[in-house]
């Protein structure tokens, strides 16, 4: 049985995501932003300034997922070897800093994005709206790039320069949260043309408290930048086998939704201070 929950959520001053992006005539903007990436329904409520949310359990199918030929393959090869029973996407759209071209992002600005990106030990500290306990929380109480899954040996976080962008990046990390514990985890990163689109991956097995969660590399968390225009598209969608109990099923998708609100807060308020040269 499939159960959808669509949550609209107005982004609050305190989330500070971005500059509020109210243009006269919503329909009108609608009808042309992003080059066809998302519905003009959507793209109306992302213009509003609202950061949607999407949760499935059962037989999943994205629905806020832009239209993006890579982003759509990677989603496959995704759910083919997960086999997933329960899917939180998250979709929103930011307003590139005022430095940025609008027209597409240069070399420079799209590593820019991409260093912010592999920032992984920014993640140590930031916190999520625990809907549960109805209070902030720690979620990523140390978060650092490491050598490998077996030696876990601390590296810096890497730094690219434009004129050395790789297509493909492999990143090991070990994050402590207080949800799934001290886990070692994989980040592929894909950087194309229009795109930086990354999945994170557990590289041993995860609970959720005392109820097991995630077999290895049966969680995946599936994110992307996307140039569009003055905007950046940022979705994220993670995807598991949904917790046996309906209690649980609602805890541990509320729990991704903040997650995912979380990390869309640590991209924008990092871009806000992203070096381009």
């Amino acid at each position: 049985m499939k159960s959808i929950i669509r949550r609209s959520l107005f982004v609050i001053c305190c989330f500070a995501f971005a500059e509020p992006c109210l243009p006269a005539s919503l329909d009108e903007q609608g009808d042309s932003f992003g080059g066809g990436f998302v519905s003009k329904t959507i793209a109306v409520e992302l213009l509003q300034g609202k950061l949607l949310n999407d949760v499935q359990f059962g037989e999943v199918n994205p629905g806020l997922m832009p239209d993006n030929v890579e982003l759509r393959s990677i989603f496959a090869e995704s759910i083919a070897s997960l086999t997933p029973s329960m899917l939180v996407e998250s979709l929103f759209l930011y307003k590139k800093p005022a430095s940025y071209h609008k027209a597409g992002w240069t070399g420079p600005e799209k590593t820019a994005v991409l260093n912010v990106l592999v920032s992984i030990s920014t993640l140590s500290g930031i916190e999520y709206y625990s809907r549960s306990r109805g209070r902030m929380r720690t979620f990523y109480e140390e978060s650092s790039v490491i050598n490998d899954p077996r030696q876990k040996l601390i590296q810096d976080d890497p730094v690219f320069l434009p004129e050395y962008l790789p297509s493909k990046i492999t990143l090991y990390a070990r994050q402590k949260d207080l949800s799934f514990g001290d886990n070692v985890y994989r980040y592929d990163y894909f950087i194309r043309d229009g795109a930086i689109i990354f999945t994170q991956k557990n590289c041993n097995a995860i609970s959720y408290g005392i109820v097991p969660l995630a077999a290895k590399e049966k969680l995946c968390v599936l994110s992307a930048v996307i140039d569009a225009g003055e905007y950046f598209l940022i979705y994220a969608a993670s995807m598991t086998k949904a917790p046996p109990f309906s209690g649980l099923k609602k805890k541990a998708g509320d729990s991704f939704v903040s997650r995912a609100e979380a990390l869309i807060k640590w991209f924008t308020l990092r871009m806000g201070g992203a070096d381009t040269e």
